[in-house]
């Protein structure tokens, strides 16, 4: 998933349908450098609460629970961390017990930084992570880091609900807004037998496109990809061997 495709809006379009559903629903806001939830909910003022044991507790806005890397971090703020032990701090907060989300929660819908980034790493090995939602532009360049999304999740065994093509169009022209259609997203969705569940326009409101996708969300079935074999040649290997040698070095002088 590249960065920029709209993650952040689709994850709270998709948390607000459930929730106007009567589903009992919490978001969890992993982007650590760039949190914009609370700022689309109007809330970015919020703050966590404290338990007698002394876990996190999510403040509830608009009925969702909503856990933020905005929480953590002072406004306007850079956040200069390295990744190592950014995505160290997101594995703390994966943590059963260090964030007291409501006991009757039915669903968690995660908001994930792009695929490049090691915290989709830790995402990915949640027990409890029944499946991935896709978002992309219909953009040649989304479409790259598409495929490398799709590579990763099925060497992860990460089950994939379906594909969101996000501002595809304008809503009022009808007109496309960038170099590829939905029909190009469309082909990819049916070559890796995942459905494409929704074209998302640009446009001003959106919550009933969000309620189609809630739904169909819920009467999805997650796929889980095979993963595909490496490339072979003397070239191809050649890569491999420096990449597991320098791998094993980094790994020497990090202990």
């Amino acid at each position: 998933m590249k960065g920029g495709v709209g993650k952040s809006t689709v994850t709270l379009g998709l948390a607000q349908a459930l929730h106007r559903k009567g589903k009992r629903v919490g978001i969890l806001d992993l982007d650590y450098r760039s949190p914009v939830i609370p700022l689309l909910m109007g809330a970015d003022g919020a703050s966590l609460g404290r338990t007698t044991e002394d876990a996190l507790v999510p403040p509830v806005i608009d009925g969702i629970s909503v856990m933020s890397m905005a929480f953590l971090w002072p406004d306007g703020k850079a956040v200069m961390v390295e990744d190592s032990l950014a995505v160290g701090d997101v594995r703390q907060i994966l943590t059963p017990g260090v964030i007291a989300w409501p006991a009757d929660l039915e669903y968690m819908v995660i908001d994930s930084p792009p695929s490049s980034s090691g915290i989709v790493l830790a995402i990915l090995s949640l027990p409890e992570a029944s499946g991935a939602i896709l978002v992309s532009h219909p953009s040649t360049a989304s479409r790259a880091a598409l495929l490398r999304t799709l590579d990763l999740f099925a060497e992860k065994q990460m089950p994939i609900y379906g594909l969101v093509c996000n501002q595809g169009r304008d809503e009022v022209t009808q007109m496309p807004r960038y170099d590829l259609t939905e029909a190009d997203l469309q082909h990819l969705a049916e070559q890796f037998k995942m459905p494409l569940f929704m074209t998302i326009p640009h446009a001003t409101r959106l919550n009933d496109y969000f309620d189609i996708l809630g739904t169909a969300v819920l009467a999805a079935r997650p796929i889980i990809l095979a993963p595909s074999p490496e490339p072979q040649g003397e070239k191809w290997q050649k890569i491999v061997e420096l990449a597991r040698k320098l791998t094993q070095q980094s790994t020497s002088a990090a202990s």
